[in-house]
């Protein structure tokens, strides 16, 4: 009996990846049935189905924990991937643009970033098994933090920041699971969010007030002034600071009066149209001052707790110290590392799509209407006005920004249902994770679900404008191969768990 259980599949997480697969084919032939030159992505999607239906069940039938085993040498096997994207003559661009993240092996072309990703998760698995009893200290998480570190960095210099920072949830997720601190989970968390989104959300409110100071300058009739600013744009402020601007070599600015006098202006502008917590944020003598407060208020409680023994405290010193240091890196960041316009552009337009034209602000400004189009019941499959095509109104419609053509076609009831297969697939690898045998099947399954959930959640969450335009794939239905085939093979591994529940 005990036998028979072990070769039990989970068939509905297997029909849920399929249904959603099928979507995606569907979605992308419905793009391009009505153009004559049609890229034939959606046949070829359809053979990386296939592909990946293959590598799951042969996954399924291989032990998870001989995957465990040779977990360091699939780690250090997709690093040497990574590396060698970034060779020239090696690493491929498909596009001739964007990231240098494929290589090209004869027909075949391969994404190593998404296979470093799977590798990852299993060599933390492995890890946070080994150190299950030592998860309490703050030390034992420096080698988790390199084991992402190490593929980030070389995916960042792809560059594919959005791929990057994908790890950031498996890895955060695998933590808390795994027994880390709370504290020290949450402490990491607050570090970097500050650390990256006070700079950022600087560099973002300045661009804001760049056309308020084209319209100062202009209502003044300094018509010099105005187009020396209208031709850099955001790149004014670091001009502004002193800082040098590759490209920007223009000769207006060597008159150090107009440098000032647009200094001026600017200043104008930040205190007018300035909201209270970019004034606050824009201040560093307070923004120091505050870290360096909270930081020493933080060292005279660890003081306190070791001559007076008190073990309660902790929990008040650890955030306060963090909070502390958080600020201080914030300032560090903002004054050491200048922001590309197009970088805040990319992170920062789900705020204000309008404010930007191009871009990242353009493609939110396309998709919303298009999500909002398909009403109830869509417009009916082949009737996606904004989203068929060559070249649809919605950008990337058929990769990143496939579920606005989902929506637009089946509207709210179509997109209810596939939302409740694609969330039916992390759930159900959540169940096994709770029901696996042993501390590593349980780990490895709850990577796998962080990285499928955050997937799924982040990619929706861009499409309707809540979240920042990162180039994250929406699993098992985007257009590509690589992330196809991927996340098909690590549910391959769910199924292995859950098949070997029972076994001896």
């Amino acid at each position: 009996m005990a036998e028979r259980n072990t070769e039990k599949l989970d068939y509905f997480l297997i029909f849920s990846v399929c249904i959603v697969g099928l979507a995606g084919v569907l979605t992308l032939y419905t793009q391009e049935a009505n153009t004559a030159d049609g890229l034939g992505r959606w046949y070829k999607q359809f053979i990386f189905l296939f592909v990946g239906l293959a590598g799951m069940w042969f996954m399924s039938r291989i032990n998870y924990q001989l995957i465990g085993s040779y977990a360091l040498s699939i780690y250090l096997l997709s690093i040497i991937l990574l590396i060698l994207t970034l060779i020239p003559g090696i690493g491929y661009l498909p596009s001739g643009r964007g990231a240098r993240s494929w290589l090209k092996l004869g027909p075949i072309t391969l994404q190593a970033s998404e296979f470093s990703k799977l590798a990852t998760v299993i060599l933390l698995g492995q890890y946070l098994v080994l150190k299950e009893k030592e998860m309490h200290k703050i030390t034992v998480l420096v080698v988790p933090f390199i084991i992402c570190l190490v593929p980030m960095l070389f995916i960042i210099l792809q560059p594919d920041f959005g791929t990057a920072v994908s790890f950031l949830p498996m890895l955060f997720t695998m933590l808390y699971l795994g027994g880390a601190d709370i504290l020290h989970v949450g402490s990491l968390l607050t570090f970097g969010g500050i650390s990256l989104m006070v700079p950022m959300y600087l560099a973002y409110y300045k661009l804001t007030l760049v056309q308020p100071l084209i319209d100062l300058l202009r209502k003044e009739n300094k018509v010099e002034l105005v187009s020396l600013v209208s031709q850099v744009q955001g790149k004014i402020w670091p001009i502004l600071e002193g800082k040098k601007v590759p490209g920007f070599d223009i000769p207006g600015f060597q008159n150090q009066k107009n440098l000032q006098l647009i200094r001026e202006a600017a200043e104008s502008v930040k205190d007018e149209y300035g909201s209270i917590g970019f004034k606050i944020l824009s201040n560093e003598v307070f923004m120091i001052g505050f870290g360096v407060i909270l930081l020493l208020v933080s060292l005279v409680m660890i003081g306190i707790r070791i001559t007076q023994g008190s073990k309660t405290i902790r929990q008040y010193y650890i955030p306060i110290g963090i909070l502390g240091i958080s600020i201080l890196s914030a300032m560090a960041v903002h004054k050491s590392i200048p922001f590309r316009e197009n970088q805040v552009i990319r992170l920062t337009a789900f705020l204000n799509p309008d404010q930007f034209k191009q871009g990242a602000g353009y493609q939110l400004r396309a998709s919303k209407p298009a999500v909002g189009s398909g009403k109830i019941f869509g417009k009916g499959l082949f009737n996606g006005e904004m989203t068929e095509g060559r070249v649809p109104h919605v950008p990337e419609a058929g990769t990143d920004f496939i579920f606005a053509s989902w929506a637009e076609q089946t509207g709210f009831i179509g997109s209810v249902l596939l939302l409740f297969f694609l969330m039916s697939i992390p759930l159900r690898g959540l169940q096994i994770s709770f029901e696996s045998k042993d501390r590593f099947g349980s780990l490895l399954a709850s990577g796998i679900v962080a990285m499928i959930f955050f997937h799924i959640a982040i990619n929706v969450g861009i499409v309707i404008g809540l979240l920042p335009v990162t180039g994250v794939p929406l699993t098992f239905m985007s257009y590509g191969g690589s992330h196809l085939v991927m996340a098909m093979i690590a549910v391959g591994i769910i199924l292995s768990i859950k098949k070997r529940k029972f076994a001896n």
